[in-house]
């Protein structure tokens, strides 16, 4: 039987389910968030480029990208400190809100796929997946002033 692989891409690293669920969710590091009657308010600055910079000359354009999480995305939210990993996110979650453990791990896989495409969080990859990856990166070319 061979493994499902992951909707996950770290970094453009397609995991197999065993590596995902051993990854570290870690939150954005300029992140900030706050808490209401309505749920977790998460917010990370947005990316801009050129074009944008020179819309906003023009446009009001957000500076930052936010995001609502309700009760569940709180609490995962909370775990992804780059210590717990997923599958411990996961075994939590199904405690709390009485879930099967392969239900919330099928949850969790959708649900960072959209957080990291957004931004949101990034991965702390096991050792094996940082091997296959550093095994299969690109080399940077040198530039002609390294070459002598």
């Amino acid at each position: 039987m061979t493994e499902r692989k992951s909707r996950n891409a770290t970094k453009g690293i397609l995991v197999g389910k065993a590596e995902f669920l051993k990854a570290k969710p870690l939150r954005h590091p300029d992140s900030t968030w706050e808490e209401d009657e309505r749920g977790l308010h998460v917010e990370i600055p947005q990316k801009r480029n050129s074009f944008a910079r020179f819309l906003s000359k023009f446009l009001p354009i957000a500076r930052k990208r936010r995001v609502l999480l309700d009760k569940q995305g709180a609490l995962v939210w909370s775990l992804c400190d780059g210590e717990h990993q997923i599958k411990e996110i996961a075994r939590k979650l199904g405690e709390r809100y009485n879930l099967r453990v392969s239900d919330a791990e099928a949850a969790l896989d959708l649900y960072f796929v959209q957080l990291s495409k957004n931004g949101f969080v990034g991965f702390v990859l096991s050792e094996s997946a940082k091997k296959r990856y550093y095994k299969n990166a690109p080399v940077p070319k040198k530039t002609k002033k390294e070459n002598g």
